[in-house]
């Protein structure tokens, strides 16, 4: 953190910062808040990783997305979680990534326990984008 606070001031940057920056800082607080069960501020960072991540990393973009919808899914905020599964689609087109495939397994295992409209309507999307990508 110290390292990134610091960037354009004194000493040159370590390599390493080319890629790791804001973004990635903040979806691995979101991760450590999440693996603690601490579901609704792992939002507040995994939200703002994804604000900040790179549009041309789609891997990346997808995988944020999915760990959001699974925090905002497990803080009771099933709708806006969907919402966000289902949109993580629009970036899977671009990659292919068995960490990706796993997570949309487990966020649509996620829904599917959800008594819900937009649980429903987002298994039904999810489960459709699969068989048809597992047929292509």
């Amino acid at each position: 953190m110290r390292v990134l606070d610091r960037t354009g001031r004194g000493r040159p940057d370590p390599e390493w910062t080319a890629f790791h920056g804001h973004s990635e800082l903040n979806h691995a607080h979101g991760i450590l808040y999440a693996d603690l069960g601490q579901h609704g501020a792992a939002v507040q960072y995994l939200a703002a990783a994804l604000d900040h991540q790179d549009r041309t990393y789609g891997r990346n973009r997808a995988l944020y997305r999915l760990r959001l919808a699974d925090s905002l899914i497990r803080d009771g905020r099933v709708d806006e979680g969907a919402a966000q599964a289902v949109g993580s689609l629009e970036h899977l087109d671009e990659v292919e990534s068995g960490r990706v495939t796993k997570r949309l397994s487990e966020v649509t295992a996620l829904l599917r326990r959800k008594d819900a409209a937009g649980a429903r309507a987002a298994v039904e999307e999810l489960t459709a984008y699969t068989q048809t990508k597992g047929a292509a």
